[in-house]
């Protein structure tokens, strides 16, 4: 109520200023904080352009200005600066989350990470672990990124439960003849990155990307390891990855093609229960890649029709070191998903709206789970595979019902062959009184179908398989206010209400092994609110703070969700904007782990130097992260909580040609 009544008297102070004359956005503004100007635009909240204000959910759109003078390196580095957002490392994988729901050993599965709107989504373990180097999308083919938030499986099915995170790659057409880039850091990393774009004639263009990194690790002091047959808790050079990204892009008139190639293996301190410490045999590789066709026709009659075919492939693999009388047990989990997903989406502008009506069906050729010892002697444990088939269609028709007021009625029918079948209901209403404000309401019926992990997974005396599963549901509910306050001061508030049911959790059997089931019911309750000034057409800054309360059916407030968020960033040009310094600090209230054990909050401050066309085709950009070598942990799984990196710099040098 607290929080309602904050959100109420907010609205109420708009409302009353409804009326004003509407101003332009401020000059300069950048994309993510011009709320109310006719760009950037946001295209995967309704599956077609809008501006901010008209979209029905509340979005932050991160542009490729805002990524290079920021000095963000990976997708996880923008979440943190993202209002209401959290980001968790194991030193392995990074894990998002937002709306309090952060829960350690989830592997991402309630967002959608999409490049273009092709949804990312693996079928194996059913995650989005790509905010890291494990993501294959280098942020300098990146145009803009938009964060949408709230519920969306309305339109695009399964994990579209706390946001959805579409990355908007640069055309051909817009880039420079060729770029390259290397970068470093005081923690070990070392990358470099090519790129091209060629016109190669009749309307045809291509660009291709390509990066390699390569980091050796550096000591880790992990406490709950601190005992001398264990290094005392130092694991060495352990910390690490290697591998490389591609992604090509070739259209061609009404036809875009696209392939994105990706492997990574990272070296962690850190595996999985019962395996050995600081050993330099074991790692973590997981691959990822598309291949696809979109093909866009507009017609006559305000219409368009789309139509895309992917093929999508994953493979992860590892190794554990398990101790045993017998010796050191070599075991190794390799999966593999390869599938094809095929759209077809039909728009239509009418004069009350618009119509959207589409078809998604994907065949699944083989989701393959095995595990098996190599040695001393070798045994195989599992080797199962059960591919899915699905179809779902879905229809979004959008009602101007009176002046200033559009609603969005949404419904998607998804069917599956391994699951069954879930509708998901949406409603949004958008209440513009004048061009300076934006009230938005949106009720959802998001889902997260089991995976083929959670469903099938059987290890003897460990896990059991639970065919029964059935799919985690939500009810969602989010107000958003809007307010191009003043001349270059732009305010949002919003407020949701999370009911989470069906969750599906590891739950110890009496042989003492453990198998998913659908037990849980979480809950959460939140605002949000964010302040952009663009004072003097120079100085760029945005502040944040969520107050937040996510927790279980019994009352007990969940696992790594901060009641309190704060963040705060702010840039200055200099020199003709040739030169950007910019700052931004980041607070995370005290967080429980998973065995109820509460950690020091982090307060986090980074500084980042970047320049604009300060040498002809030369730019580099330099940073410091963690700043004040703030020490905390973050709450994981398997070990309860791990230490966070301390203190590091990056530099990273930039040469185009033919911009």
């Amino acid at each position: 109520m607290r929080y309602l009544s904050i959100l109420l008297v907010l609205a109420g102070a708009s409302v009353m200023r409804g009326s004003d004359t509407p101003a332009a956005p401020p000059a300069g503004a950048s994309g993510e904080d011009a709320l109310f100007g006719d760009m950037p635009e946001v295209v995967a909240a309704a599956l077609h352009p809008q501006t901010l204000a008209e979209a029905p959910a509340s979005v932050t759109i991160v542009t490729a200005s805002d990524i290079h003078k920021f000095g963000y390196r990976t997708l996880g580095d923008v979440l943190s600066a993202v209002r209401g957002f959290t980001l968790t490392s194991d030193h392995i994988y990074q894990y998002s989350g937002a709306r309090g729901f952060a829960i350690p050993g989830d592997y991402n599965s309630l967002f959608l990470v999409m490049i273009n709107g092709h949804p990312m989504t693996e079928i194996v373990f059913d995650s989005n672990n790509y905010f890291g180097q494990d993501f294959g999308l280098d942020l300098d083919l990146v145009e803009r990124i938009e964060i949408i938030r709230g519920p969306s499986s309305a339109l695009y099915g399964s994990n579209g439960v706390l946001a959805n995170i579409n990355i908007v790659t640069k055309s051909p057409v817009d880039s420079p003849k060729f770029a390259a880039s290397t970068e470093t850091d005081s923690l070990g990393l070392r990358k470099v990155q090519a790129m091209a774009s060629v016109d190669l004639g009749k309307g045809v263009n291509l660009l291709v990307e390509g990066s390699g990194i390569l980091d050796g690790g550096h000591d880790l002091v992990i406490p709950a390891y601190n005992t001398p047959a264990q290094n005392n808790g130092v694991a060495n050079h352990l910390d690490g990855q290697s591998g490389y990204h591609s992604y090509a892009d070739l259209t061609w008139g009404s036809w875009d093609f696209s392939a994105y190639f990706n492997t990574r293996l990272s070296r962690a301190p850190v595996l999985g229960e019962g395996a050995t410490f600081d050993s330099q045999g074991q790692f973590y590789r997981d691959t990822r890649d598309f291949a696809g066709a979109t093909y866009t026709h507009d017609f006559e009659t305000s219409s368009q029709l789309q139509w895309q075919i992917y093929y999508d492939h994953y493979s992860y693999s590892d190794r554990y070191d398990e101790p045993a009388g017998i010796g050191i047990v070599d075991n190794r989990d390799e999966d593999w998903g390869d599938w094809i997903t095929s759209q077809l989406i039909y728009r239509r502008q009418d004069p009350i709206g618009g119509l959207t009506l589409g078809v998604t069906g994907t065949v699944e050729f083989r989701n393959l789970q095995t595990n098996e010892d190599f040695s001393p002697d070798h045994t195989v444990y599992l080797d199962i595979s059960h591919p899915d088939l699905s179809l779902a269609f879905f229809a979004q028709q959008e009602w101007s019902f009176a002046k200033n007021w559009t609603a969005y009625f949404g419904v998607r029918l998804d069917e599956s062959r391994n699951f069954g079948g879930f509708v998901s209901p949406q409603t949004s209403v958008v209440y513009q009184p004048s061009a300076r404000t934006s009230y938005k309401f949106v009720y959802g019926r998001p889902f997260r179908a089991p995976s083929s992990f959670e469903q099938y997974y059987a290890y003897p005396g460990t896990n059991v398989a639970n065919l029964r599963l059935r799919p985690e549901t939500a009810q969602a509910l989010e107000f958003t206010v809007e307010r191009h306050v003043a001349k270059s001061l732009d305010a949002v508030v919003n407020a949701y209400r999370y009911w989470l049911e069906s969750v599906i959790e590891a739950v110890e059997l009496p042989d003492g092994a453990s198998q998913y089931q659908n037990v849980g019911t979480f809950h959460s309750t939140g605002v949000e609110f964010e302040l952009h000034d663009h004072p003097s057409g120079w100085l760029d800054t945005t502040a944040s703070f969520s107050l937040q309360r996510a927790g279980d059916a019994a009352g007990e407030t969940l696992p790594n969700a901060p009641a309190r968020i704060g963040k705060f960033r702010a840039a200055v040009p200099v020199w003709r904007d040739r030169v950007n310094f910019s700052a931004g600090f980041e607070y995370l209230s005290s967080r429980l782990t998973a065995d109820r054990v509460a950690v020091r909050p982090v307060a986090l401050v980074d500084a980042t130097m970047s320049t604009s066309k300060l040498f002809r085709g030369v730019d580099f950009v330099a940073g410091i992260r963690n700043a004040l070598n703030w020490a905390y942990a973050d709450p994981v799984d398997v070990i309860d909580q791990i230490p966070a990196n301390g203190r590091s710099v990056f530099v990273k040098l930039i040469w185009r040609q033919g911009e």
